[in-house]
């Protein structure tokens, strides 16, 4: 993983907003259009069912970064090997 000059950048404020908390609010509409489903029948006759449906997911949350990487190992390109990372997680369907 190499990081750039516009990561470098940016780096300091990431980390800020990952230390304070990112709140989330998604929103996602998912839409299924024409499945059809074709299944025999005791007569012979097939049967096929026609659905379409519509999915609104909403999720509210906040992720927050408990522990990060030192700033070293980011330098040494070896943020894997930190055992100092712990992600925090609080999502609910809305």
């Amino acid at each position: 993983m190499c990081l750039g000059a516009a990561a470098l950048r940016k780096g300091p404020e990431l980390i800020r907003k990952l230390k304070e908390g990112i709140n989330l609010d998604i929103v996602r509409t998912l839409a299924e259009h024409d499945n059809t489903l074709t299944l025999p029948s005791p007569m012979g006759v097939p049967i096929s069912l026609n659905v379409s449906s519509v999915i609104v997911l909403k999720l509210d949350g906040m992720v927050k970064a408990k522990s990060l990487p030192e700033l070293s190992d980011f330098l040494l390109r070896r943020p894997y090997l930190s055992r100092n990372i712990e992600i925090m997680t609080d999502i609910t369907p809305g």
